[in-house]
């Protein structure tokens, strides 16, 4: 029952009509509105996952570039991608990398990573939405390949790297390069059978280096993706190739040295007769007498400084030895000389022989000055000793042409430290020794033979030796051409020195042991080029060795025919003993061999006939001519050392092997390139 207080009532009956209404709305929005809020948590949680995602897949797929580009190796690459991702709290189903061609169409690779993961849906289950969202992101990576060049094909014209007939190349430290722009065939050829294993492989023509066989592979095996780019020339302006180039033009100017035969007075001749009674002088020059009877042995005793004037000397062959002493310094003039004497040590002589010294039998010079205007000719059978001196020979047509020294006895040595000026060469037949100073400061100019060009000639079997030239004022110099004969069987060993300057060719078919230093070559190298090969050389099977070694060809002149025709470096004839180390200082550090630097001049190199376990330690640099291999030959280099092979083009075929474990040369290529492109 409702008394004055009914208007409050009312109020409250329309208070509970409308809480009513509200509850009504209320049943219809609420669930609405919980819908739009789970959808926006659930969307927001999403995007966290999209972000994480996308973190994982950027960093994965940088860190599996980095791999790729220090290694070369997709299984690399593949471990670095799931390292990474793990890392980040996601299991490998997760994440997927690959290497393919990068977004961009720069011709390049690239590392792409995939990431998928879901998020789990609830309260968008009620309109209908699946149980969870899968959350996908995507990262490329492109890898810009860098890293050092060990063998580079610098011409853009020529067929680059060129392998064939089971041919292989190993350099699983660098970059192998070509330069050629040739299309067809590509400036990379690797044919089935062949193989070429690198750490990069960089080309610079439209077409892609050619493989029907996957044959460019990693260091770990795996198909290897090459990448388009130019290599520069690493030495184009390098200062020590400069130097050494500007001074093989100054060898090609040297000219012979010239030694005049010696004026001597008129004099006493001399022949020994066979028997001598005391009834029966022999005249002798004033200030010396004979002394013995009979059949010797004979002396001759000169006192005081001469000079002492002979005229032509004579022992005739079969006699006892005739000596001649003294024992202050003095100086003897002749004629000529021939037969077998001895001439004391006791005293440093100056000897003026206008015409020949011909020993024969065992005869021995003492130390001191010998002007020879003709030759020393030895005999057959002879052994012949020089003391330490200074000489300056000239040359005769008596024997072996016109050469300043015709050795064809036995032995023929001199001592040392000595000084030798050459007119016309020396000659060394086959079978015997002749060995040139003793100790470390000799020096030797030698010319060369008129009639064939020969400063030094040495027939098959012989063992010629120069002692080192390494004194301040010693020097090796050339006019004329090594040839050791095509007989082969010979041993030489070249000096020690600074600078060895040949203007001429340099071709040997025996064994050559090369002292240290640079050899400027005005001219060609070539072993086996005419036969000949590996020698045993004092007990040691050789070659060619030499350690601290530079050869600077300039390729005037060029190897005409056979395998090493066009060629201005040629081994050949199964040589299997050659071993050159570049220096580790100097102007030449790291340079082994240095061809032809004139564009002009485009001979090549070539390893042929089986030319086997040839090591080279340095640069190999023919910028302008092509280098080959073929016939089984295989070249690469020592342990602990390092092969850098450039030329113009290099080809390989018929089983040729090519071996570097550099790491590359410094400026021929370029530090990898990372880049997130997408």
């Amino acid at each position: 029952m409702c008394t004055q207080i009914m208007r409050p009532c009312a109020w409250v009956a329309r208070l509970l009509g409308r809480r009513g209404s509200i509850s009504i709305l209320s049943a219809v929005t609420i669930p609405v509105l919980i819908g739009v809020t789970g959808l926006g948590v659930e969307y927001s949680s999403g995007l966290l996952a999209a972000v994480k995602n996308q973190r994982t897949a950027d960093l994965a797929a940088y860190g599996g570039a980095l791999a790729y580009a220090a290694s070369g190796s997709t299984a690399t690459m593949s471990n670095a991608v799931s390292n990474v991702a793990s890392l980040n709290g996601f299991s490998s189903s997760s994440v997927s990398g690959s290497l393919v061609n990068s977004p961009t169409g720069d011709g390049n690779s690239a590392v792409h990573v995939t990431v998928t993961t879901t998020v789990p849906l609830v309260l968008s289950r009620l309109f209908g939405a699946g149980s969870s969202l899968s959350v996908t992101s995507s990262s490329y990576v492109e890898v810009t390949p860098g890293g050092s060049a060990c063998i580079i094909a610098l011409s853009s014209s020529g067929n680059g790297v060129t392998l064939s007939g089971g041919t292989s190349v190993s350099a699983p430290g660098c970059t192998v390069a070509s330069n050629s722009a040739s299309t067809s065939p590509s400036g990379i050829s690797v044919p089935c059978g062949t193989t070429l294993t690198a750490k990069v492989v960089r080309y610079d023509s439209s077409t892609v280096p050619s493989e029907p066989c996957r044959g460019i592979v990693n260091p770990s095996g795996d198909p290897l993706t090459p990448t388009l780019g130019f290599t520069p020339d690493p030495l184009a302006s390098n200062s020590a190739i400069t130097g050494a180039v500007a001074h093989l033009a100054s060898v090609a100017t040297m000219t012979k040295p010239v030694v005049s035969a010696p004026v001597v007075p008129s004099g006493t001749d001399v022949t020994f007769p066979w028997y001598r009674a005391a009834s029966s002088p022999l005249a002798m020059p004033a200030g010396c007498t004979l002394s013995g009877y009979t059949s010797g042995p004979w002396t001759v005793t000169c006192t005081g400084p001469g000079p002492f004037n002979f005229g032509n000397v004579t022992v005739p062959t079969g006699m006892t030895a005739v000596s001649f002493v003294n024992t202050t310094p003095a100086t003897y003039n002749f004629v000529s000389l021939s037969g077998v004497v001895n001439f004391s040590a006791a005293a440093t002589n100056t000897y003026n022989v206008s015409g020949n010294i011909s020993p024969s039998g065992t005869s021995t010079f003492g130390p001191g000055t010998y002007n020879i205007g003709g030759s020393i000719i030895t005999a057959g059978g002879s052994t012949t000793t020089f003391g330490a001196g200074t000489y300056n020979i000239g040359k005769s047509s008596t024997s072996c042409g016109t050469y300043g020294i015709c050795h064809t006895g036995s032995t023929l040595t001199f001592g040392g430290p000595s000084s030798f000026v050459l007119a016309a060469g020396l000659y060394n037949s086959g079978g015997e020794t002749l060995s040139l100073g003793a100790g470390t400061s000799n020096s030797y100019q030698i010319g060369s033979d008129s009639s064939n060009g020969n400063a030094i000639y040495a027939g098959g079997g012989s063992n010629t030796s120069f002692a080192a030239a390494t004194g301040t004022s010693s020097v090796f110099q050339l006019v004329g051409n090594v040839n050791v004969a095509s007989g082969g069987g010979s041993c030489m060993a070249l000096p020690a020195a600074s600078a060895h300057d040949i203007n001429g060719n340099f071709s040997t078919a025996g064994g050559t042991t090369l002292g240290a230093g640079v050899y400027s070559v005005n001219g060609y190298v070539a072993l086996g080029a005419n036969g000949g090969g590996d020698v045993s050389c004092n007990g040691s099977t050789v070659g060619m060795s030499g350690t601290g070694v530079t050869f600077v060809i300039s390729g005037a002149s060029k190897l005409t025919s056979g395998t090493c025709a066009n060629t201005a470096f040629c081994l050949a004839a199964g040589y299997s003993h050659v071993t050159l180390t570049a220096p580790t200082s100097g102007s030449t550090s790291a340079l082994v061999v240095v061809g032809p630097s004139s564009s002009g001049t485009t001979t090549g190199a070539t390893f042929a006939e089986g030319t086997t376990s040839t090591s080279l330690s340095g640069v190999f640099y023919f910028p302008h001519g092509s280098v080959s291999l073929s016939g089984g030959a295989s070249v690469g280099n020592g342990t602990g050392q390092c092969l850098e092979l450039i030329g113009s083009q290099v080809t390989l075929s018929g089983g040729a092997t090519l071996a570097s474990t550099c790491s590359g040369l410094a400026g021929g290529g370029a530090s990898s390139k990372i880049v997130l492109v997408q």
